[in-house]
């Protein structure tokens, strides 16, 4: 287990070898202890031992980090059995690079760079992963809550 730290102050443990997420968005792969960035930022072994029973918030994000991520082709089987997306909105990302009209608008929302990086990330997945940044900008814009996109993940998943 590792330490991020902002200028020194603890913000969050994160698991060693895996990828984080730092709160200005940028990504972090892999975590590994002595990373640092220009940002005061960085990564280091932990301090005191770390308590054996997690709290139910951290077995929920252990649960979620340790999702198989989904193809694109059950994203969108997924957006489509869900009601998400409808088919010809699905065929038309494939064919076209049409984007359905709601995750649009969550792009539109975004300032540039990421608007930018979100409509890149989004045309050329092959994976989507639980807690990707973009993968949560979307539960966003279908207004799915963390236990129904939970179900997503499990439920899709199975194809």
């Amino acid at each position: 287990m590792l330490e991020l730290k902002d200028n020194g102050t603890l913000i969050a443990l994160v698991a060693e070898g895996g990828w984080v997420s730092l709160p200005n968005g940028d990504r972090v792969s892999p975590a590994e202890a002595g990373w640092s960035n220009a940002d005061g930022f960085s990564l280091s072994e932990v301090a005191e031992p770390v308590s054996a029973v997690p709290t139910p918030e951290e077995a929920l994000a252990a649960l979620r980090a340790s999702m198989p991520p989904l193809s694109r082709r059950q994203v969108f089987i997924g957006l489509v059995a869900s009601g998400l997306a409808t088919a010809p909105e699905v065929l038309a990302i494939s064919a076209t690079g049409t984007v359905p009209a709601t995750i649009e608008a969550a792009f539109a929302a975004m300032p540039e760079p990421q608007q930018s990086f979100a409509r890149i990330t989004f045309a050329e997945f092959t994976l989507a992963e639980r807690l990707d940044p973009t993968t949560l900008l979307l539960q966003a814009a279908g207004g799915l809550s963390d236990a129904a996109l939970d179900a997503f993940f499990v439920e899709f998943a199975k194809l």
